[in-house]
């Protein structure tokens, strides 16, 4: 039985003699390379021992990673030898004349080793880089098919070949620090206090820190342990069940009746308890306007008589149902008597699930033919589904992916390579995106092309850039950021100039309700309604749907957001969809709640009334703030008629002293008799006008003060607690 034992490591500085080495023992060659995504490499190395020393070269700026990471492994020891203790002789930090000069690294085995060893240690190398294309579906194809290609460049910096090294792709960042090992350090201590203190520990239990995974059919069933992740369903017992409809499953040509509608031996009515299944089975024939004709079939138990003709009447009170609750596709009704059934057997059991009835699709709409004459695309995700995958297998460490690539990797030093990691069909398809964008200036009223997939594989893709294809030719480039498990992603390529789209938002705010009254202080609460209307103008040749990214305004709510699909506290992607040159109009409506406090006697009264009337508040309560609202209304009504009073006044105190004015010009003046009087007439007018409107600011001055004086008793014990 083989054994493998990690080596006891020990490091002792000194200045190695003698001449360099070329290079690793010829024995200990490199078998295993893993290149992470941060710029660190992981490089392992195993060989047949022959004696007590191995010469290992470096760059003088690898030496202290090397110190740091590596590990010594030999194998094939008995259940009684014991590892040999491996020590490392190593030039002094600075020895060398620079950062990319070689040194040495000698590792003594203490006793000599005569089996085979495997050295692994990590240093900075290049970062391999993710590249991918995506091979959009046809135009009017009905399954959303695409094709993912994964590319990986990696690069050999090193001043050794690579010859069939087995390679690893890690995603993910593993910390790692620049440190100088080989420098003394003396480190300040502190000061000996609280030594009889005690240890500090948890007081309390410690949890980990969980976050439930995605769930995008929005089931309750995490797409992790969901069987049917893209589908609504419910939870079950069994694995390839759980989260997977149980009534009702369309495919792109099928209905599929998951529960048998019971019917009774004999009987043709639908019985109460299968309503429920016939219902959800209307409202998922008219989601699927595709399917416009199909086949209800009868069937009867082997125990029935006359299967044939009541299996007709099964299937005639089904479709009869069906059309009752609005199902507008053609239904054809056929009888299968019990000819076929559903399970074979002679027991109650086997005979109750074979009385039911099956639906079936006769019309499926199909998709555009293409145009004769031309050579057919040879980029399509049917074709290059055959290129072969360069990933063995993918696994999960630590928290990244690790991809590991098929064949043993030959790389000469100094350069570099581009290896295919996935190639598998994914969800996708070609769709309008509309996302203001400062990178692209024409995006604030065009909507970028994009290319939508969805991983639902368990792979887990990394940033990089993305070519995309359609109608078997190059149509534009984008960048795809982190993409997990069970997530989506839509990356814009292009910018659509022939569709428009015009974005408008109008916010205005409606009292709600009284919140409290105390002290004269009126809380109130007032809804804020924000509408966003985007005006669409759809080109000739657009994709069939339209996803607006729409920015949710901070505290407001949404309210019915049309097909809102991957809604964030940021933002949510608006599904519609599109016809070609057909305006659309998408509104999205958000609501906030907000409070805030005024004095009651400073508050406009007509609005105080629309508070009054959403509020719900006890008959003498109201009664009393109905009267204080009064008396705010006569307050308002008195303030509005002293300002014009005043302004009247002023006049006519400024005209009587132009009045005035002139008499003193002309009173010396005998000729001017006449004029003279005229003038005092029309004083003595303005005189008795402005007494008059000084009597009516004096009243209007003491209904203020009176209904204030009123007001504020009335409000000096009005309370009204929180609501």
């Amino acid at each position: 039985m083989k054994h493998a034992f990690l080596a006891a490591l020990s490091l002792a500085l000194s200045a190695c003699a003698g001449p360099l080495a070329k290079g690793p023992s010829v024995d200990l060659r490199l078998r295993h390379v893993v290149l992470y995504q941060n710029g660190l490499g992981y490089f392992e190395r195993t060989g047949v021992m022959s004696g007590e020393r191995l010469t290992l070269r470096f760059r003088e700026r690898e030496v202290d990673d090397v110190l740091k990471s590596m590990v010594v492994v030999e194998q094939n020891l008995g259940p009684n030898e014991t590892p040999s203790t491996v020590s490392a002789l190593l030039p002094r930090s600075g020895q060398a004349s620079g950062p990319e000069e070689p040194t040495e690294l000698e590792l003594v085995f203490s006793p000599a080793a005569r089996r085979p060893v495997s050295i692994a240690y990590a240093v900075p190398t290049a970062a391999w880089k993710a590249t991918y294309r995506v091979i959009l579906p046809a135009k009017g194809q009905k399954e959303k098919r695409a094709l993912l290609q994964a590319w990986a460049l990696i690069s050999n910096i090193g001043d050794e070949d690579w010859s069939e090294v087995d390679v690893t792709l890690a995603t993910g960042a593993p910390l790692s620090y620049a440190s100088n090992l080989r420098a003394p350090a003396m480190l300040d201590r502190p000061e000996l206090k609280g030594v009889y203190d005690g240890e500090g520990g948890a007081l309390a239990p410690v949890l980990a820190e969980r976050s439930p995974g995605p769930d995008i059919d929005r089931d309750g069933v995490l797409d992790h342990e969901d069987a049917c992740p893209r589908e609504p369903g419910s939870t079950s017992p069994q694995p390839d069940r759980h989260g997977c409809p149980h009534v009702v499953r369309v495919a792109s040509s099928e209905v599929q009746i998951l529960t048998a509608v019971p019917f009774d031996k004999g009987s043709d009515v639908i019985p109460p308890r299968a309503r429920p299944l016939i219902e959800e089975l209307a409202r998922t024939l008219k989601s699927v306007p595709h399917l416009r004709a199909f086949e209800v079939e009868g069937h009867a138990s082997s125990d029935e008589a006359g299967a044939a003709d009541l299996a007709a009447r099964r299937a005639a009170a089904v479709r009869a149902a069906l059309l009752q609750l609005g199902v507008t596709a053609e239904l054809v009704t056929r009888s299968r008597g019990a000819e076929v059934p559903l399970v074979a057997g002679d027991t109650e059991e086997a005979r109750q699930r074979n009385r039911r009835v099956a639906l079936r699709a006769l019309d499926v709409g199909q998709a555009q033919a293409p145009s004769r004459g031309r050579e057919a695309p040879a980029v399509t995700p049917e074709a290059m589904e055959k290129v072969p995958e360069g990933a063995a297998s993918v696994d999960a460490v630590a928290g990244a992916f690790r991809y590991a690539i098929a064949n043993p990797v030959t790389l000469p030093k100094k350069s570099s390579a581009l290896i295919t990691l996935i190639n598998r069909p994914v969800a996708g398809a070609d769709v309008l995106l509309f996302r203001p964008d400062p990178a692209a200036p024409a995006s604030a009223t065009h909507p970028f092309r994009a290319a939508q997939i969805e991983n639902r594989s368990a792979l887990g893709l990394q940033p990089g850039s993305v070519s995309i294809f359609s109608g078997g030719t190059f149509v534009g480039e984008g960048v795809l950021t982190r993409l997990l498990p069970g997530e989506s992603a839509t990356i814009p390529y292009a910018i659509d100039s022939s569709t428009e789209v015009r974005a408008t938002s109008m916010t205005t705010d409606v009292p709600v309700r009284f919140v409290s009254l105390s002290r004269g202080a009126l809380r109130v609460e007032d809804r804020y309604r924000r509408v966003t209307v985007y005006d669409v103008r759809p080109g000739r040749d657009v994709p069939e749907t339209l996803l607006i990214r729409h920015e949710r305004a901070t505290g407001f709510e949404p309210q019915g957001l049309p097909g809102c699909t991957d809604a964030t506290p940021d933002a949510c992607l608006v599904e519609k969809k599109l016809a070609p040159g057909a305006p659309q109009k998408v509104v999205v409506e958000e609501t906030r709640l907000s409070q805030r406090e005024i004095p009651l006697v400073q508050a406009d009264s007509e609005r105080l009334s629309l508070y009054l009337k959403g509020s719900s508040l006890p008959a003498e309560l109201r009664a009393r703030l109905d009267r204080a609202l009064a008396l705010r209304r006569a307050l308002d009504a008195a303030n509005d008629e002293l300002d014009p009073l005043r302004r009247r006044r002023a006049e006519l105190i400024d005209r009587a002293a132009e009045l005035r004015e002139s008499l003193r010009t002309i009173e010396r003046t005998p000729q001017a008799g006449k004029l003279r009087q005229t003038m005092l007439d029309r004083l003595a007018e303005v005189a008795r006008q402005s007494e008059e409107i000084g009597a009516k600011i004096t009243q209007r001055i003491e209904d203020v003060a009176m209904a204030r004086a009123e007001l504020d008793d009335t409000l000096r014990d009005l309370v009204i607690e929180g609501r």
